[in-house]
């Protein structure tokens, strides 16, 4: 019999319990498209204490990716990597061993990452590689500006090398502690850093301060975390939860809908597909009923549509722009032969096609400027 039996917290959206019965479940590939897999990983192991329960968000999501792995470990690698590139030859340059200031940077985290993993606390353990990237780039800033006067004063240079081989450092440790967390980043951040073998070979008990070589050459440094816009983003992920199968795009903010974007996101050209591939979409003109918002869901509308033969409930995430009212009497064009979905736990029964403006992805719903009989089918 087992001595044990470990389990794991609710995850909970909209402060309910997320399942699949309800709908309100929230699909992986758009996160993982959108943010990276590292981004999902760090998300949910740090902010869920294991066997509690945790709320889930796509703004806590994104606000997380930019405040813990954009801003704080990709600002850092980005910003050490290059000054070493820049001022070092592209070489680590010699650095005073300081063996306490590790001890001291895991204390102040609260954790010893050696046993974090044995005692389930692994959002302890993630917290502790993001405090120790954090501490470093904080004083990195403050040394920054005055990185260019130190090609002239030799002082100023021994203090340039030491603060980049302190901070180089520190990335090589941070790649091993974050990496049962963050596998994929952080064997790039270790290839970058020049080190051989592979973060994941690294054993944590062995982690040693200091052990950094002079002379190692560093590669091309290499974009771990970008900076995303928030807003962008959620949208992004919101319309491709209708659509999980399907690799990322640049897609329409309309809940279902997937419409043809507009400036740069437009410059790739999309596959080429039959006339008989076509004619299996089947859109017709829906006039809109009644449109009211979704308790918890504050970018989706609840819109039912007649579409000449029937009348369908149809979900469309364009409340930030829209009103409800605004849309009753509008006639629009409905993808009607779409397999029902749920979102956020309300069956949507068809798509709302719209236009993709500008750079935040602004919806604007495709319509007709003469009269148009509703049901009538699109070709």
């Amino acid at each position: 019999m087992p001595k044990q039996v470990w389990a794991h917290g609710w995850f909970l959206i909209d402060a309910g319990k997320m399942s699949k019965s309800k709908g309100n479940v929230v699909q992986p590939r758009p996160i993982a498209n959108v943010l990276g897999m590292d981004a999902l990983r760090y998300y949910m192991l740090r902010e869920t204490v294991f066997g509690q329960d945790g709320n889930f968000s796509y703004d806590a999501l994104v606000q997380r990716y930019n405040s813990d792995l954009a801003n704080g470990l990709g600002n850092l690698a980005s910003r050490t990597l290059t000054m070493i590139e820049k001022y070092c030859g592209g070489a680590f340059p010699k650095g005073k061993r300081r063996p306490i200031h590790f001890a001291c940077a895991l204390a102040c985290a609260g954790t010893n990452p050696a046993s974090s993993f044995s005692v389930r606390a692994i959002s302890l353990h993630a917290r502790a590689g993001r405090n120790l990237a954090a501490d470093h780039r904080r004083g990195f800033t403050d040394f920054g500006a005055k990185a260019v006067d130190a090609r002239e004063d030799p002082a100023k240079r021994a203090q340039l090398e030491t603060v980049l081989w302190i901070a180089a450092d520190t990335l090589r440790v941070v790649a091993v502690l974050a990496h049962p967390v963050i596998p994929t980043a952080t064997e790039k951040l270790w290839r970058a850093l020049g080190q051989s073998g592979s973060a994941g070979e690294q054993g944590i008990d062995g982690l040693q301060w200091g052990t950094l070589r002079a002379g190692t050459k560093i590669a091309k440094a290499e974009g771990l975390f970008p900076r995303i816009e928030k807003q962008e983003a959620v949208e992004r992920m919101e319309a491709m939860e209708s659509e999980p199968q399907k690799p990322a795009v640049t897609p329409a903010a309309t809940g279902r809908a997937t419409a043809a974007p507009s400036g740069a996101a437009a410059q790739t050209a999309p596959e080429k597909i039959a006339i008989e591939d076509f004619a299996k979409v089947e859109m017709r003109v829906g006039q809109v009923k009644t449109a009211e918002r979704i308790v918890g869901a504050d970018k989706l509308l609840k819109l039912t549509v007649d579409i000449g033969s029937e009348v369908r409930q149809i979900c469309a995430g364009i409340a930030q722009y829209y009103e409800p009212e605004s849309l009753v009497g509008r006639k629009v064009v409905v993808v009607v032969n779409l397999a029902p979905r749920k979102l956020r736990g309300v069956e949507s029964n068809g798509m709302i096609v719209a236009a993709s403006v500008g750079p935040e992805g602004r919806p604007v719903l495709a319509g007709f400027a003469e009269d148009v009989e509703v049901g009538a089918r699109l070709k």
